[in-house]
């Protein structure tokens, strides 16, 4: 998804956000998916963890991104919502690491193509 403001307004990222009192981080995956682009999604796997600074109204907050790997259940259903400027289905191996919002995404992209290619060897 594109970013509709800043931090990175008009760059790429996933969905997510912040996680709610009382919140599992999945439970937050799930709310921010539907959200920010009206998905539901299937079982998730965890990919890993990022530290990341994310700045807002002056103030720059250290965060702790998850990330997880899942398949939206009806991804023809996808759309614009809250803080979405844009959104398409890239080829993850194809994603020029500038066009993204932050060095977390950069990182777990990373991580996510390293495990897709270890994968492939193993098949």
């Amino acid at each position: 998804m594109q970013r509709a403001m800043d931090p990175a307004k008009g760059k790429w990222t996933v969905p997510g956000g912040f996680v709610d009192p009382g919140e599992t981080a999945e439970a937050a995956l799930r709310r921010e998916l539907r959200e920010e682009v009206g998905l539901d999604v299937g079982a998730l796997v965890y990919l890993g963890s990022e530290a990341n600074e994310y700045h807002y109204r002056e103030v720059t907050y250290p965060v702790l991104d998850l990330f997880y790997v899942t398949a939206a259940e009806a991804p023809e259903r996808a759309a614009t919502l809250d803080g979405v400027a844009g959104l398409s289905w890239l080829d993850p191996h194809a994603v020029a690491p500038e066009e993204l919002a932050f060095p977390s995404v950069r990182r777990a992209l990373e991580a996510y193509c390293r495990a897709c290619e270890a994968s492939e060897r193993v098949d």
